[in-house]
């Protein structure tokens, strides 16, 4: 923290804490705002920690952060200066035009957002505008941000104008009804996104759509977000079918290949915008008529809750390797016993928020829902039978998973190795023991020399060669961590959702 100006040169004007870890940056940026007679920056920080401390020791009236801190995004930080100073206004600088990035700092808590590349001519007005009460998002974010969000924040214009905030009841100022405003049953409505991993289910994803919106649409504010994991059928023209009867409900997300279950939820995870998050099935198996009951054992308090099927369809295989699966997640996750880990669920959004910023290339989603909350609820539901196709998961893509929820998030097998190696050495002793005794002890014939020696070269070998393989994975998944494999590449998206 750099203090640029005592405290009494900058009391009659108002206060800007700037975080960037850029020094170059920070003092280019100090220098513009200190040239205007009505703003000052009171100190820097190039952390997140510097910044939490100069803002308890300042009490800054804008807080201009960089979105990208020492490899690692604000949003963490955004949240806990929105939630622990709701009187300071916060804006963004940032060199992302990707509409993932506006989005996460606007939900997080941030009022603004300006791109790099144009803060000069606009962090000025932002941060005057954003001291009046109002969002802001300069030409270039409000291009990348979604219509929905766009709508939320203020309007189609950049910079917001105050004239054209919406309004907390859905009017305009001229008192007339704000176009795109919900229906006035829905307007104090909580919102529900239904994420839906689509993998060549042509011949499903509209009817469960349809089925979706006729179920809960009178209800629920909904957002239904279809992600398309690199079908080879047809499943992506039949997500923009339903995008385009219903562009201001459905949001359709298509990637680039085939990236797994998990990560197609977290990419729809990362859009999702509802109080409380679905995630379920593209096959038809989960009824839609049983998300209700999801939505509504969760507005209990619970953080998620999980589905427990009163008699399952899958084939036999398939619910051995769930029971398998769930047995394995018990002892490498920490899991209750009597939890089954479904994928027809519902996350409240602390949960959703927490999920997403997990960024490693193989996320196992029941696993970091386990890290963040066991305030967990359980609703049993029907579960029907598979009307079209047959299930995508084989035995490679289950073992595949098992082997990443034991890996990437356990230390189950290395505790596992640990007490092994206690084993082999105590087994050791006793039989270096043994062989003492023999020696001393005429009356007991020891065995010979090959027999001991072929033993011990089979065993030991075993043993090296298991736990070579074992640290080779591990090294494996921190040389993915390390260049950065991406959990998924979105192609394209489509989102046009006008409402408040």
């Amino acid at each position: 923290m750099n203090p640029n100006n005592p405290p009494d040169a900058s009391r009659s004007k108002r206060r800007v804490l700037v975080v960037d870890d850029h020094p170059v940056v920070r003092m280019g940026l100090a220098q513009l705002i200190n040239k205007e007679d009505d703003l000052a920056v009171c100190g820097e920080a190039e952390n997140e920690t510097g910044a939490l401390e100069a803002a308890h020791q300042l009490r800054p009236d804008v807080a201009l952060v960089d979105w990208s801190l020492k490899n690692k995004d604000a949003a963490e930080l955004i949240t806990t200066l929105h939630q622990d100073y709701p009187r300071m206004s916060i804006l963004v600088l940032s060199i992302h035009e990707e509409m993932f990035y506006a989005e996460r700092a606007l939900r997080a808590g941030a009022c603004g957002y300006v791109m790099k590349q144009e803060a000069a001519g606009k962090v000025v007005e932002a941060i005057r505008h954003v001291m009046t009460g109002h969002p802001y998002l300069s030409e270039r974010a409000a291009h990348a941000v979604s219509d929905d969000v766009r709508k939320r924040f203020g309007g189609n214009k950049s910079p917001f104008a105050p004239g054209d905030r919406p309004s907390p009841t859905g009017t305009s100022a001229q008192g007339g009804p704000q176009p795109g405003s919900p229906a006035p049953h829905l307007a104090q409505a909580i919102t529900v996104s239904i994420v839906i991993p689509v993998y060549n289910s042509e011949a499903t994803v509209e009817q469960l759509c349809d089925l979706l919106i006729k179920e809960l649409s009178d209800s629920y504010r909904l957002q239904i977000v279809l992600v398309d994991d690199g079908s080879g059928d047809r499943s992506a023209c039949a997500c923009r079918r339903v995008h385009e009867r219903h562009p201001e409900l459905v949001d359709c997300i298509t990637l680039s290949r085939n990236f797994g279950e998990h990560n197609a939820v977290m990419a729809g995870l990362n859009c999702a915008e509802g109080d409380y998050c679905v995630i379920m099935d593209d096959d038809l198996q989960n009824p839609p008529s049983e998300v209700r009951a999801l939505i509504e054992e969760a507005r209990r308090g619970y953080d998620v809750v999980y589905t427990r099927y009163e008699a399952k369809r899958h084939a036999p295989l398939r619910n051995l390797g769930s029971r398998l699966h769930n047995w394995m997640a018990t002892r490498a996750l920490g899991k209750p016993a009597d939890l089954y880990l479904s994928s027809f669920k519902v996350l409240s959004r602390f949960v959703v928020q927490e999920v997403i910023r997990y960024t490693g290339p193989d996320p196992y989603l029941d696993a970091i829902v386990l890290r963040v909350t066991r305030r967990i609820g359980v609703v049993r539901v029907r579960h029907e039978p598979r009307k079209h196709g047959q299930s995508g998961y084989t035995l490679r893509k289950l073992v595949s998973l098992w082997g990443n929820m034991i890996v990437s998030f356990s230390l189950y097998p290395l505790r596992l190795l640990g007490a092994l190696g206690v084993m082999m050495t105590l087994v050791g002793v006793l039989y270096g023991l043994y062989t003492f005794v023999a020696w001393a002890t005429p009356a007991i014939k020891e065995p010979d020399a090959y027999q001991k020696l072929n033993a011990a070269n089979w065993f030991f070998r075993g043993i090296v060669l298991l736990a070579v393989g074992l640290v080779g994975e591990y090294v494996g998944r921190i040389y993915k961590h390390l260049t950065r494999d991406p959990q998924f590449i979105v192609r394209d998206t489509l989102r046009h959702r006008p409402r408040t």
